[in-house]
């Protein structure tokens, strides 16, 4: 098995570790993640008004989009050309409504007919977790465990988050929802208690436990991406890129996921 690729979330709103500084300035900052050591990217909606541009610049620096990440309400507009455009094999979905069993039942048949139009684009359909999907509804299940049981494997795949894992308080089992399903994790760091703390946490200073949680998703099965998120805008982002690309590399070489 090939090690994992070490990749970085560009995010959204102004949120995640380069801020605005991809839309102000794509080459720029692109270059500074190819820079860093990272092997691609994982980008949200606020990159893509112009994915022949996005594709061509990731191409020059030798950098590839592994993944594009909407929330659930951008599919009603979201030109599925893109995912061909940037040539990327995932789109990663947040927030689909998952309060009660029922409401995830009800929209089980429209994830099935986007990870359709997506598998034609040449993509797979994977469930981003936040605290919400790891925390048990009313029957005691938890939503992961939930999705799992009523789609197949071949139709929809899993993105964990080994922040919001912590977050929900059992990562353990979230990994375990989504054993053979999760080929892609988000290492990411912070406080459990207080996940919006306005604050852009390195790597291994937070309150997550990341080796746990990597070594955890090893064992459920092979992990291909790895991808490297803050919260908030990194003050230095040319170090704290190298610190995060550093950081998740060691986490590879100690063992686990991707072995």
């Amino acid at each position: 098995m090939s090690r994992p690729r070490v990749i970085v979330q560009t995010g959204i709103y102004g949120y995640g570790i380069l801020g605005r500084r991809a839309e102000e300035d794509l080459p720029g900052t692109l270059g500074a993640i190819a820079a860093a050591g990272f092997d691609g990217l994982e980008v949200m909606s606020s990159l893509l008004a112009e994915p022949d541009r996005l594709a061509r610049t990731c191409t020059g620096l030798g950098l590839h989009v592994d993944g594009v990440h909407l929330f659930w309400h951008e599919l009603e507009t979201f030109d599925w050309s893109v995912l061909t455009t940037l040539d990327t094999p995932r789109l990663i979905l947040s927030g689909l409504p998952v309060a009660s069993e029922e409401a995830i039942a009800d929209n089980v048949p429209q994830l099935r007919e986007h990870a359709d139009r997506a598998a034609k684009a040449g993509a797979r359909l994977l469930i981003h977790n936040h605290a919400e999907e790891g925390r048990p509804v009313e029957g005691g299940r938890i939503p992961l465990e939930i999705l799992a049981d009523r789609t197949q494997p071949a139709e929809l795949g899993f993105v964990v988050d080994l922040h919001w894992a912590a977050v929900a308080g059992d990562t353990d089992r979230i990994v375990r929802a989504t054993a053979g399903r999760c080929d892609y994790l988000h290492i990411k760091d912070g406080l459990v208690d207080d996940p919006e703390a306005p604050h852009s946490f390195d790597l291994g200073t937070g309150e997550v436990d990341l080796a746990h949680g990597w070594a955890a998703a090893g064992a459920a099965g092979a992990v291909a991406v790895a991808a490297v998120e803050r919260s908030m805008p990194a003050e230095d982002l040319d170090a704290a890129l190298r610190h995060d690309a550093a950081y998740t590399r060691g986490l590879i070489a100690a063992g686990g996921a991707g072995r």
